[in-house]
C-alpha cells in the first residue's frame, strides 16, 4: 500500500476514489508477494501491480466493474496449470487470489486519513479489510494498539487486535480467520532496525548486507577513528559512544536485530546485558565456544536469568563455514532471517518424485 500512496496523491482531488486489487493469497510460485496492490483511476489510470503483467488486464477489467458498481467487492481467484505457467508468468502451478474493492481515497474516510497520517510519519499501522462477511471491503486501522474506524462488519475488536499485533510484530500481510469471516490484515512498518556494536571488517560488510534486506543500521563503537563514514558507508547512523550510553537511546522491538562484534568483556557484558532487559526479536555475539561459556558464566554471575541467555545467539550465525569477513556476515544474516520467520536454515532437499 505504501507504494502506491504517492502516485494516488498525486493525481490530485479529482480522483477521489480509485479501485484497489490486492493480493491476498498465494500458492505455489507467483511474481508478487500477498499485500502487492493495483489501483485503477475512473479514467483508466493505474498504479502498482499484483502480478508483474500478466494478470493485469483481465484484473484492470474487473476493477472498472467494481469502481463503476456493475459488481461488488469480491475475491478473483487466479489458477495457472503447469504447462501454461510459464507463458503468463506463474511458473509451477502457482496461483493467486485478487481481492477487488472501491476505496474512496479523497473523500474524508477516516481510516485513509488515518493512513495517510501515519505513513507520512513512519508509525507501525496495520490496515485490516473484510474480504466477507456482512460488509466485504469494510477497513479499520489498527495504530498503537487502537482501532481507527468502525469494527463491527470485521469482528469483535480483541481478536483484531490481537490478529493485527501478530501481523505487526512480524511484518507479514496475510489472511486472518476471524469469527465474522476472513480479513486481510497488511501491516505498513517503518523499516527494522540493524544496531552492530563494534566497528570491525565483518561489521562493515553485515551492514551493507542488512540494508540490502531492508533494514535501517546503526553502527555503535567508542572509538572514533574505526566508526567512521569511509569504513562503514552503508550505514544510516554512525555513533561514537560507549554501546550501553548508546543503547540507552534506541529502541528495539521484536523486528529489530543487535549484534556484538567486539569480542571484547568490557564491551560485551555491559552491551548485553542492556540488550537482555530489552525487547530486539534477535540479540547475536561472537566468539567461541569457550568465549560464549565465560561470558555466559559472567552476565549469570552478575544476574542474567537462564531465560536472558537464551536469547544470545552465540556463536552467532548459522554454520556455513565462513573463512573471510564477508562469508561470516552473510552467516549472521542467513540465521537473522531464520530467526524471523521461525526457520532452523535446513538445507532444502528435492521432493520425492510423484507415485
Amino acid at each position: 500500500m505504501r507504494e502506491v500512496m504517492p502516485t494516488l496523491d498525486s493525481w490530485g482531488p479529482e480522483v477521489s476514489t480509485v479501485a484497489l486489487a490486492t493480493v491476498v493469497g498465494t500458492t505455489g510460485s507467483t511474481p508478487r508477494p500477498a499485500g502487492a496492490r493495483l489501483a485503477v483511476a475512473p479514467d483508466g489510470r493505474m498504479v502498482g501491480s499484483v502480478s508483474g503483467g500478466c494478470l493485469e488486464a483481465d484484473v484492470v477489467e474487473e476493477a472498472m466493474r467494481t469502481l463503476t458498481g456493475e459488481a461488488p467487492p469480491r475475491t478473483l481467484h487466479y489458477g495457472i496449470a503447469d504447462e501454461m505457467g510459464w507463458s503468463v508468468g506463474l511458473a509451477c502451478g502457482g496461483e493467486v487470489d485478487v481481492f477487488v474493492e472501491k476505496l474512496d481515497w479523497g473523500g474524508g474516510d477516516p481510516v485513509v486519513a488515518a493512513l495517510r497520517e501515519a505513513v507520512a510519519q513512519d508509525r507501525a499501522v496495520a490496515l485490516c479489510t473484510a474480504l466477507e462477511g456482512p460488509s466485504p471491503g469494510s477497513h479499520i486501522l489498527v495504530r498503537e494498539g487502537t482501532i481507527v474506524g468502525d469494527s463491527s462488519p470485521l469482528g469483535a475488536e480483541v481478536e483484531l487486535l490481537e490478529a493485527a499485533g501478530r501481523r505487526l510484530v512480524s511484518g507479514v500481510a496475510g489472511v486472518d480467520q476471524l469469527a465474522v469471516g476472513s480479513v486481510f490484515v497488511q501491516p505498513l512498518v517503518p523499516a527494522p532496525k540493524m544496531v552492530i556494536i563494534g566497528a570491525v571488517d565483518t561489521g562493515s560488510l553485515l551492514a551493507q548486507l542488512a540494508k540490502v534486506l531492508g533494514y535501517h543500521v546503526t553502527v555503535i563503537d567508542p572509538r572514533e577513528r574505526f566508526c567512521t563514514r569511509e569504513r562503514f558507508p552503508a550505514a544510516d547512523e554512525l555513533v561514537v559512544e560507549w554501546p550501553r550510553e548508546a543503547l540507552s537511546k534506541i529502541t528495539l522491538g521484536p523486528r529489530d536485530a543487535a549484534v556484538c562484534l567486539t569480542h571484547d568483556p568490557k564491551f560485551d557484558d555491559p552491551t548485553l546485558t542492556a540488550l537482555m532487559a530489552g525487547r530486539a526479536g534477535y540479540i547475536g555475539a561472537v566468539g567461541s565456544r569457550r568465549t560464549q561459556g565465560l561470558r555466559r558464566d559472567r552476565l549469570a554471575a552478575a544476574g542474567a536469568t537462564a531465560e536472558d541467555l537464551e536469547r544470545i545467539h552465540g556463536p552467532v550465525g548459522l554454520d556455513l563455514g565462513a573463512s573471510t569477513p564477508a562469508e561470516m556476515a552473510l552467516e549472521i544474516l542467513a540465521e537473522l532471517v531464520g530467526a524471523r520467520y521461525g526457520r532452523a536454515g535446513a538445507q532444502r532437499r528435492p521432493a520425492a518424485p510423484a507415485g
